[in-house]
């Protein structure tokens, strides 16, 4: 039955790429020199295909807290500076660049990039894999939906499909993706040169542990942190196992709101039950959202596919034990709780299981995850990571400073 209605929906996936919103004008304004290099010092130039209104945005703009990438691009640029390159920053979908420079090195975020470039005889391109591998991520969008529709009677609209003709990768001489090695090589099927996996960082850095929460009370209290596609993040599985327990408590923070159809489908459960919190979108700098790091245990997401969660990885810092499927990308290890697979009845047993622990089980818990998060999802992980990779790519020689900056850096 799964593979019929994977036949039938798969034709809403043709022509994908003529349908993809472009960006507004001043989101892929063109940034020459984005690092502000010495031109005649530097030799080598790297065009970076990602989010260019990172560099026109104030700092004070709260879509800084929306989400790690806009920080992410201009770490990269700060990251190729320290390599010796003059960083050009544009958007992969504007197609009316048309970069006047030919490129030792190019990275996009997008496989099947609008922009036109020149690559230099010899010049490296490398993949931003923000995703799994599409088709598989296609496939795993498609069986949640149906599992909905056979659940429910209804037909949700597919949000976040993505388009599986991607020539820039397999013309690609690597792929950076962010996620767990298992996220990572899901890339493999398509492509046979170098992956490298890197974590996922904040999009901001959190106040330190208050120390005064009350973890005995918090193991009955769980966050959704999410943004769209309420189906891929599995927000409706919560919504069928939560309602049947009204001691324990979902805090639902995302754009539900923007997904009318699915808040139809789900009206009484997220809407009328007592324990469910439809919140919507908080920024976490918000004093809602300091609230809810203090009222809550687990930040939990049964997503079916990601790279690598960042809204996870932001709650992580915050001391909130991860509560995910083995798509979210995040590894665990000891700190955290793996849900073995989406059935509902896996993840019912695992919330109760959560909640039945005590206090000091939780609060150990949490402080094992702030460390964790501290050591391994930190901007100084991802500097760390991205220079060794990127050194190793474009054959450059570097020397580190004592933290964790490139203080110097000659072509092989």
């Amino acid at each position: 039955m799964l593979r019929d209605a994977a036949r039938r929906l798969a034709a809403a996936l043709t022509g994908l790429w003529r349908g993809r919103r472009k960006p507004d004008e001043r989101h892929y304004a063109f940034v020459r020199n984005a690092n502000r290099a010495v031109e005649s010092v530097s030799a080598r130039r790297a065009l970076l295909l990602y989010r260019p209104e990172a560099f026109h945005m104030p700092q004070g703009d709260p879509r800084w807290l929306a989400h790690q990438n806009l920080r992410r691009c201009r770490l990269i640029a700060e990251i190729l500076g320290g390599l010796g390159f003059i960083v050009d920053v544009g958007d992969a979908r504007d197609a009316r660049l048309a970069a006047d420079h030919a490129y030792d090195l190019v990275l996009s975020d997008r496989g099947n990039p609008d922009a036109q470039y020149r690559l230099k005889a010899g010049g490296r391109t490398v993949f931003i894999g923000t995703t799994i591998e599409h088709s598989l991520h296609n496939r795993n969008l498609l069986r949640r939906h149906e599992l909905l529709r056979q659940r429910r009677g209804q037909s949700i609209e597919l949000r976040r499909r993505y388009e599986e003709s991607l020539p820039l990768v397999a013309a690609a001489d690597a792929i950076l993706c962010v996620g767990n090695r298992r996220a990572a090589q899901t890339w493999r099927s398509r492509f046979a040169g170098p992956i490298y996996e890197f974590n996922n960082h904040p999009a901001c850095e959190l106040l330190p542990d208050s120390g005064a929460k009350d973890f005995a009370a918090a193991r009955n209290h769980s966050l959704f942190f999410a943004s769209r596609s309420q189906v891929q993040k599995g927000l409706d599985l919560l919504l069928e196992v939560f309602p049947k327990h009204p001691g324990l408590h979902l805090y639902v923070c995302s754009k539900f709101a923007q997904e009318p159809d699915f808040c139809d489908c789900y009206r009484r459960e997220l809407f009328e039950s007592p324990n469910i919190h439809p919140i919507g979108w908080v920024e976490v700098l918000s004093g809602r959202f300091s609230q809810l790091i203090e009222t809550c245990g687990a930040v939990i997401l049964p997503t079916c596919s990601e790279g690598q969660a960042g809204s996870v990885v932001q709650c992580m810092h915050a001391g909130l034990t991860p509560m995910v499927t083995r798509e979210a990308g995040i590894d665990v290890e000891d700190f955290g709780v793996l849900l073995a697979d989406d059935r509902l009845e896996t993840l019912e047993r695992a919330v109760l299981d959560f909640a039945q622990q005590p206090g000091d089980w939780h609060r150990s818990r949490s402080l094992l995850t702030r460390q964790v998060a501290a050591e391994k999802y930190s901007e100084a992980a991802f500097v760390r990571r991205w220079t060794d990779v990127l050194a190793e790519v474009t054959g450059s020689r570097l020397a580190r400073s004592s933290t964790t900056g490139v203080i110097r850096s000659d072509a092989a």
